[in-house]
């Protein structure tokens, strides 16, 4: 069942985006273990989600966004009600789905989820499964193998589950066949803009015309919510600044470190693998020992011919071909049977057989790397005793960090001078585009804005922004989100309302030619601009346009449809319509009918997902307004 979601990657993403908000697909258990003391934002069946966990998952989504917009990143989107109870709904979704597949019992053997990662081609080299790039990939994800194996093993479940679903839909050739001819028909159109701008000279407002506008359109005139924030940050990287290092230090801590020093030394080795699935029968796991094993006394007794042995009978594919070459690697690169193996080797020396999840190797260390001398660590030594000595007054001060900003929660100065900290103090800032650096940081703003902080002006608690950083922070100074006064805008308002009354005029004259245009009646000194060809995919034909144009009645000619594009209104003149003969395309219309099926098997997805949610009983108790 997973081989077609696998090879057919629209389904998991429709999945997905029915689904899960960004990164939650892994991992999701976190989100819906039951923890004492918190809120519960929704039921699910018998499963909480508590607020706790909700504040977690908008944290993440936020997350996700920064990172994905980059500078385009607009906060104003998470401030609405609606982001946060989206971000709900897919929590609840995720949790309908989850309880459900436990409820099935649905059992995913790691014989299949070692074959799914053994087939993705982002872990193999030449066409073949690399142990290197495979151990590689997911160290560089911050992963480890069994965290990476559990995300694929849930992944596999839910997809064993939802893609029937999706799959369920299918599409008749012959409608894909009409979208075709629809998709190829071409309509020669002309325009005429009646502009509005053209006509702004001529409104004359009423006396309380621009009073009404406002009133109207407050929104348009608000100023956003302000605030004086102040914060003081505890980190270890402050903190190794003011510290000195004397040679002793660093003598000790070069002593203390190393072995780690040694790991860090890359060794180059070639391998010999033969491949058996960690959970394959014993009968079988044992005659692949019995083979590496014949094979390490093949090359016990002639060394020099490794790489021949190597390239006609290891199952590494692409190391075998350079003759079991796996390049220079460090200590972590491996998996740590390998890497245990090799660091343990003398240059030019053969391991025995050794054992991991992916089989049997046989090792050859082709270059050991000596370790460097205190001398040549010396800068290396230095800088790891001045953090080692920060992160252990770091982990000193943390307690009186967080004590002093409770047990004066009114000011920020107090933790600042007993710790020798910088104080921070801003002047008004748009809470909406607070500055980069530790006020950006979501975990900070959940709390920073709380009703109660708002409130209250206190200080947050300590917060966590990262390995060795905590923040605390506190509004000095409160101002809401509030309307300029009529005063203050009074031109703009005018220059709005104007402009609005401009956009009035050009369409009720639009559409009073438009009738005449409809009736058979010429248009005087009417300014049409050159005829064009266009389809529905067309760039630069709005979706109003599209629909205009190719909604309109083609029985006799011109035939004429007008819109309201922004603040102008627009008649398109249809002079002609072709329907080219459309050939026959078995690879497009196959390709139609697929992109069909998949939009309608994201509605029975969504049609399903809503049933399971129905089935075991959502109760939602928060609701931001």
């Amino acid at each position: 069942m997973f081989d077609v979601v696998r090879n057919n990657p629209k389904i998991a993403q429709i999945i997905l985006g029915v689904l899960t908000i960004p990164l939650a697909l892994f991992g999701i258990e976190s989100y819906f273990s039951n923890r004492g003391g918190n809120d519960v934002a929704a039921r699910v069946g018998s499963v909480d989600i508590v607020s706790q966990q909700l504040d977690a998952a908008v944290r993440d989504q936020e997350g996700a966004l920064r990172e994905q917009m980059g500078a385009a990143f607009d906060r104003s989107v998470l401030e609405s009600p609606e982001f946060r109870n989206n971000v709900l709904d897919r929590l609840i979704n995720e949790a309908a789905v989850k309880t459900t597949i436990r409820e099935s019992k649905m059992v995913v053997p790691d014989s299949q989820v070692q074959a799914f990662i053994k087939a993705r081609p982002e872990f193999q080299e030449n066409g073949q499964f690399s142990l290197r790039l495979y151990d590689s990939m997911i160290a560089m994800q911050g992963k480890t193998r069994d965290g990476f194996q559990q995300q694929v093993r849930e992944s596999i479940a839910q997809n064993q589950l939802l893609a029937p679903v999706v799959q369920s839909a299918v599409t008749p050739q012959a409608t894909a066949e009409r979208w075709i001819a629809l998709d190829n028909e071409e309509r020669t159109i002309s325009e005429l803009v009646f502009d509005a701008k053209s006509l702004m000279a001529g409104v004359k407002l009423s006396p309380d015309a621009a009073k009404a506008y406002y009133d109207a359109n407050q929104a348009q005139f608000q100023l956003a919510e302000q605030v004086k924030l102040e914060y003081v940050q505890l980190s270890t990287a402050e903190i190794a600044k003011k510290i000195q290092v004397s040679d002793e230090d660093a003598r000790n801590w070069y002593k203390e470190n190393i072995k780690s020093l040694e790991q860090a030394q890359k060794r180059r080795a070639s391998h010999i693998l033969v491949q058996v699935d960690a959970a394959a029968k014993a009968d079988v796991k044992a005659a692949a020992r019995k083979k590496a094993e014949e094979l390490l006394a093949k090359v016990k007794a002639a060394p020099g011919k490794f790489a021949a042995i190597a390239k006609e009978s290891s199952d590494d594919k692409g190391s075998a071909e350079k003759g079991g070459d796996l390049g220079s690697f460090a200590y972590g690169d491996m998996v740590k049977e390998f890497s245990d193996a090799a660091y343990a080797l003398n240059e030019k020396e053969i391991s025995g057989v050794v054992e991991s999840e992916f089989g049997y190797h046989i090792i050859m260390l082709t270059e050991a790397a000596k370790t460097k001398s205190f001398e040549d660590s010396k800068a290396e030594a230095v800088e790891g005793a001045r953090q080692q000595a920060a992160t252990k007054r770091f982990t000193e001060l943390a307690d009186q960090f967080s004590n002093l900003v409770n047990d004066q929660p009114d000011s920020l100065k107090p933790v600042s001078e007993k710790l020798s900290l910088t104080l921070v103090q801003t002047d008004w800032l748009s809470r909406s585009a607070l500055p980069a650096g530790v006020l950006q940081d979501p975990k900070l703003q959940a709390v920073l804005f709380s009703s109660d902080s708002i409130a209250n002006r206190l200080n947050t608690e300590a917060v966590a922004l990262g390995e060795n950083v905590i923040v605390s922070a506190r509004i000095v100074e409160y101002k809401p989100a509030s309307v300029k006064p009529l005063e203050q805008v009074a031109a703009e308002v005018e220059a709005f309302a104007k402009a609005e009354e401009a956009a009035k005029l050009a369409k009720s004259n639009g559409e009073a030619a438009l009738a005449k245009l409809t009736a058979g009646e010429a248009l005087t000194a009417a300014s049409w601009k050159a005829a064009r060809a266009v389809k529905r995919s067309t760039a630069g034909l709005s979706g109003e346009a599209r629909k205009a144009v190719f909604g309109a009645k083609t029985d006799k000619f011109p035939a004429y449809a007008g819109i309201v594009r922004n603040q102008d209104y627009v008649i398109y003149r249809i002079d002609s319509v072709s329907a080219p003969k459309v050939a026959d395309d078995a690879a497009r219309i196959k390709d139609i009918r697929q992109r069909y099926a998949m939009a309608l098997g994201e509605e029975d997805l969504r049609a399903y997902i809503s049933g399971v949610r129905a089935r075991l009983g959502v109760k939602i108790t928060e609701v931001k307004k």
